[in-house]
């Protein structure tokens, strides 16, 4: 009968022959059921792996240039707006500036 020395070593090796021989084993079950979940089932393939057709990629591309004319299309009114509150807030800066302070000159040796 033979014997094995059971060391930290040994124990070393064999953690890492069985980590080992499972990645590799996680890796070809999940190739394999990939390919499975396509042949058979492509719609869970779709769900599960974000897998989408070139249809459907159209389609999405499409809504998302709708999306990006109708911003296009706000932008100007968008830019007016940004421009008349600018005019907003610098006419209530003026009328909540005390005069004194207006006609002081402006020290500009700090």
């Amino acid at each position: 009968m033979k014997q094995i020395k059971i060391t930290g070593r040994t124990l070393i090796k064999l953690a890492i022959l069985s980590f080992s021989i499972f990645i590799f084993i996680g890796i070809g079950i999940h190739f394999l059921g990939f390919r499975v979940a396509i042949r058979f089932s492509p719609e869970m393939t779709k769900e599960m792996g974000g897998v989408i057709t070139r249809k459907e990629l159209d389609e999405i591309e499409a809504t998302y240039r709708e999306k990006l004319q109708a911003l296009q299309r706000q932008l100007p009114l968008i830019e007016s707006k940004i421009i008349s509150l600018s005019k907003l807030k610098d006419q209530f800066s003026e009328l909540a500036t005390p005069t004194p302070i207006k006609s002081k000159p402006q020290n500009t040796d700090n």
